[in-house]
């Protein structure tokens, strides 16, 4: 599965979404949790709604709820991932910075 990582910050509070694609189960996933204490504050399995379809157009809504906004280079690297089938490839982006830290 791919792994790709946004490290940001919301109301002050150092967050980290990993996205990916899952080769095995052809779906993308999306875990939030914060930096400072581990506090998971979303994750796929959890969310009914998200079932197994892992659409990233439903999980940048789902960040969106959390005041994160995804980076359209974070977003491409999935959506290439889910096209090419890609099973093992990581990068992080960082919010501050906006570019990819490979």
């Amino acid at each position: 599965m791919t792994q790709r990582t946004l490290r940001t910050a919301v109301n002050g509070r150092a967050i980290t979404v990993l996205m990916g694609w899952d080769k095995f189960l052809q779906y993308h996933f999306m875990v939030i949790e914060t930096l400072d204490d581990d506090e998971l504050l979303y994750s796929n399995l959890h969310d009914e709604d998200a079932g197994l379809s892992g659409r990233l157009s439903y999980f940048a809504k789902k960040a969106r709820s959390f005041g994160i906004e995804l980076p359209l280079a974070m977003l491409a690297k999935l959506q290439a991932d889910e096209a090419l089938n890609i099973g093992n490839a990581t990068s992080t982006f960082d919010a501050a910075r906006i570019e990819s830290v490979e």
